[in-house]
């Protein structure tokens, strides 16, 4: 097969019209979800900023309100921030292609990118709102510097692509199955007490933590903890591990979404 300079030609001008299509499908989608007026684009940030404060609160007010490895607000920030990551894309999954199925009359637009545009804005702002809260933490003295940033911007990565893969194939299988649709709103109440966040896996006895760190997701948290509290928070991850079940979820995500698409294109 000869790949010819005419061919990355049309290439790059398809990525072009693509990156045009998802940037436009997600302003509309700003626009649409939060509005015009009032803070308008800022809830962009501020929406998921408000969780992690409030939770941030009420942990520190729940009991004691430090820990051995610092407050209990620092780590509400670190491990809570986690869960919105993967929590809110995958609500916001559900019938991505059946509410814009008018949008396909339009040329470029293909159904992928409702799927594509959703999620980079899920994780844009919860990236934000957590650097942004973080550096307020920081500055009142609640937080300090990561003890392993790499690790730790590394850990937030693996969080970020197990969720590409997780809502994707949990918004794919909203448009194939009402049932699932309408469950997979209980399966994310059921994935929070396993999803790591909440209890750190040194604190789980064996055997217990062997199945639990099975959970991918639970491997990315821990490492994405690791990176902030390094040695002074015993961490347990399998990277390789991660590594090739995500690669798996991301193959089963791109497999149900073609699916999908299919289904909508037939009805």
């Amino acid at each position: 097969m000869i790949i010819n300079a005419d061919s990355y030609k049309n290439f790059f001008s398809a990525l072009k019209v693509q990156k045009r299509v998802i940037w436009a499908l997600l302003m509309r989608e700003i626009i649409t979800r939060y509005g015009r007026e009032g803070l308008g684009i800022l809830w962009f940030f501020v929406e998921p900023l408000m969780f992690i404060v409030g939770v941030s609160v009420l942990w520190s007010m729940g009991g004691q309100r430090e820990m051995s490895t610092g407050s209990v607000a620092e780590f509400a920030l670190v491990s809570y921030s986690t869960i919105l990551l993967w929590r809110n894309s995958t609500n916001r999954m559900s019938k991505s292609i059946e509410v814009n199925k008018p949008l396909l009359h339009h040329r470029p637009i293909r159904a992928m990118d409702f799927f594509y545009s959703r999620l980079i804005l899920e994780l844009s702002s919860v990236t934000a709102s957590t650097f942004v809260l973080y550096l307020i933490f920081y500055f009142l003295g609640i937080s300090h510097l990561p003890q392993e940033p790499l690790s730790m911007i590394l850990g937030w990565l693996m969080i970020a692509w197990f969720t590409f893969g997780f809502a994707i194939s949990i918004g794919a299988l909203s448009e194939i199955s009402e049932t699932i649709d309408k469950i997979s709103h209980v399966l994310l109440y059921f994935m929070l007490p396993v999803c790591g966040a909440f209890i750190p896996t040194y604190l789980i006895p064996e055997p217990a933590r062997t199945y639990v760190l099975y959970f991918p997701l639970v491997n990315c948290v821990e490492y994405f903890r690791y990176g902030y509290y390094g040695v002074y928070m015993k961490s347990y991850f399998d990277i390789q591990y991660t590594i090739v079940a995500n690669l798996g979820l991301t193959l089963v995500a791109l497999l149900l979404l073609k699916s999908a698409i299919r289904k909508n294109e037939s009805s």
